[in-house]
């Protein structure tokens, strides 16, 4: 078993041997992009046209060092490609930059943030590193690491040391001898992971306390967790729920806060234990899933009577697993359209329009709502279902601002968005009076045709 000496070998190893591996002048081949922006040297494979957005435009195979803040660097799913050292991203003193959709392999550290704030790494494949796929070191706070792959890197997935207030959520974390190793952190959020097939530890906590993790899968670590001088919250209340453990033997004949309600809720009913000072109070019986409706928007809050309203309502599968479900959306109680077998792949999200034909003589006003069903095993249902914030108005034909009258300021509003379309500055959804996607000269004849016209 790990104790203490050897962790901090490893960060002793991390102290004095970084600073040589990884200071901006590490090698004549290294890439830059400078904090004026521009790249060096000038022929690397990355573009910029604004100096916020940089895209690679083909496999590197050199470090890239980045100096600039407040900018998003595309791999558009390049690969970044080592030589087993140095490091395929390097930030020092940077913040607010995007690393997303690309592949870095085969360096010493794949991605090494030094007191890096507010930076983003996301959706990016990091696997094959000798030390770690990516690592927060010394005072990186508030960095956001989500929705990645890291894989069989030689000692963490990620690394967080001497760092506070990160978030590690929704990444797959397969096959390193770590899955995530916390040193003197604090403020960490870990949750929504698969953390899978650790030669030692899933997680290791050496000194880290006040850290929060929840609704992560772990499966087939060696050893599932390593805490040690280390007190942590392992679970996000009932009914969310704590963590899926492959070892809990638990069983599920109860539920409720308390766990002593007749009835299986998907929350073992005792507690798995890491240590007496580490207690996760509701584990899950199943790999965590989650189905949630995250956004019902309708095309116009204001809509004469007789035309279309179109509802985008955005679903997501959470989880790690292909699901299928049933959606269904609704003007108050009434169905207004039902999609009864919605298969969404893991990890997805799908934006889906579904169409309400009003009719005249139903002036008023409506609320609009969606819900997805259930899957089995799904733990926390409460946000399965969704409605949208706002009531929309049913009222006369060219009411554009539903104050129930048709008159000049209906016709400045429309003025204002004229000849705008849904990607328009000037779009007003309201000033799209027939339903067409376009505010046009149709729509300027239908409001001159009510005008005057009161509910």
């Amino acid at each position: 078993m790990k104790t203490l000496g050897l962790p901090l070998i490893f960060i002793l190893a991390t102290i004095v041997c970084l600073p040589f591996m990884v200071q901006p002048s590490m090698a004549s081949s290294t890439i830059y992009i400078r904090a004026d922006g521009s790249i060096d040297p000038p022929s690397a494979p990355i573009s910029t046209t604004n100096s916020i957005i940089y895209t690679l435009t083909n496999n590197i195979y050199d470090e890239i060092v980045v100096e600039k803040s407040d900018i998003v660097i595309d791999g558009a799913s390049y690969t970044v490609q080592g030589s087993g050292t140095g490091n395929g991203f390097t930030l020092y003193s940077a913040t607010h930059v995007t690393l997303t959709n690309i592949n870095i392999k085969n360096f010493e550290y794949g991605i090494y943030l030094e007191s890096s704030s507010y930076n983003s790494i996301h959706r990016n494949n990091i696997s094959g590193n000798d030390y770690d796929g990516i690592e927060v070191y010394f005072s990186s706070d508030y960095n956001n690491i989500t929705e990645n792959r890291i894989e069989a890197n030689g000692w963490f997935g990620v690394g967080i040391l001497y760092s506070n207030n990160n978030t590690i959520s929704a990444n797959d974390i397969a096959n390193n001898d770590d899955g995530i190793d916390a040193y003197d952190a604090s403020g960490t959020e870990i949750s929504k992971n698969r953390i899978t097939g650790s030669g030692e530890f899933g997680i290791g906590l050496y000194s880290s306390s006040e850290n929060a993790i929840f609704l992560n899968n772990f499966v087939n670590n060696t050893q599932h967790i390593y805490s040690e001088y280390s007190t942590n919250r392992w679970d996000n209340g009932y009914p969310s729920g704590g963590n899926y453990w492959s070892d809990y033997s638990g069983t599920d004949l109860y539920s409720g806060p308390y766990q002593n309600v007749t009835g299986s809720d998907g929350i073992g009913d005792t507690k798995y234990s890491i240590d007496p000072d580490n207690l996760d109070n509701y584990p899950l019986m199943n790999p965590w899933i989650n189905l949630a409706v995250v956004d019902v928007l309708p095309s116009k809050s204001n809509v004469g009577e007789g035309y279309k309203l179109y509802i985008s309502v955005t679903v997501q599968n959470q989880g790690w697993n292909a699901q299928t479900t049933k959606l269904t959306v609704y003007v108050n109680t009434t169905i207004v359209g039902t999609i009864a077998s919605l298969a969404l792949p893991k990890r997805s999200q799908a934006i889906l329009i579904f169409t309400w034909q009003t009719t005249p003589a139903l002036k008023g006003n409506y609320i609009i709502s969606s819900t997805v069903d259930p899957i089995p095993n799904e733990p926390d249902v409460r946000d399965n279902n969704r409605t949208y914030g706002r009531i929309v108005k049913v009222t006369i034909v060219g009411d554009v601002n539903g104050d129930g009258v048709v008159d000049i300021y209906d016709a400045i509003t429309l003025s204002n968005a004229f000849a705008s379309v849904p990607s328009s500055p000037t779009w007003n959804g309201n000033a799209d009076i027939n339903s067409d996607n376009s505010v046009d000269i149709f729509d300027a004849i239908l409001l001159a045709a009510n005008f005057n016209k009161k509910i």
